[in-house]
């Protein structure tokens, strides 16, 4: 008896298990597609396709930076970042290349400099391609944003700066850029009393996709 029981329970869930139409999931800032099953009523996604998604987008290799689009407030728990423009540009010195137009405002209530609080005058910051390349190499105004990252920002209040990149060699072939990675560091010095609200600070924006 007790056996007939548990052969009828166990048919009765796999017949109530059915698949459902796949879900589009946003992992790492990145939409991704996943097959579901719904048992129950209630919809479920299998571990094992979250992990071969997450392998596939760069796994534990991937930097775990705050994600969003072109134009989106990204926000840290100090600083609020965004995108706001792409755009080509010539350097008679230095050739063809992309500037990335960034605004970035403090999010504290605390007068801040970016350079004490995560964000100093070379932290790394790069274009990414969908082959595989990335540039980091920038036009000698960076100057212009060391001056930026010392400047004291109120509660409120930011900056702009136009980051212009471009290849290793000039006349590299230009592909259109897939993402921008602004590299925040999670130390901060002993007067900054806000801290930052996610592990690893640092945005990473979707060229590709435009709030």
């Amino acid at each position: 008896m007790r056996l007939t029981t548990l052969l009828t329970a166990v048919t009765t869930l796999t017949l109530s298990a059915a698949l459902a139409a796949p879900v589009t999931l946003t992992l790492n800032g990145q939409p991704a597609s996943v097959p579901t099953t719904v048992i129950g009523g209630v919809t479920y996604v299998k571990l094992a396709d979250l992990q071969r998604i997450l392998t596939a987008q760069g796994g534990a290799n991937q930097k775990a930076s705050v994600s969003g689009c072109v134009n989106e407030w990204l926000f840290n728990g100090i600083w609020r970042m965004r995108v706001t423009k792409v755009q080509t540009f010539t350097d008679s010195s230095y050739g063809d290349g992309y500037g990335v137009t960034v605004e970035i405002k403090n999010g504290t209530t605390q007068t801040l400099t970016m350079s004490n609080a995560g964000i100093p005058y070379d932290n790394a910051v790069n274009l990414t391609f969908a082959d595989g390349n990335s540039w980091a190499k920038m036009t000698l105004g960076r100057g212009a944003w060391q001056d930026k990252t010392y400047a004291k920002l109120p509660q409120g209040t930011g900056t702009v700066y136009e980051f212009r990149l471009f290849p290793e060699e000039k006349g590299t072939a230009m592909a259109a850029p897939t993402k921008f990675l602004f590299e925040v560091e999670s130390k901060l010095d002993s007067d900054v009393k806000a801290k930052f609200s996610v592990p690893d600070p640092s945005f990473r924006v979707d060229l590709t996709c435009k709030k």
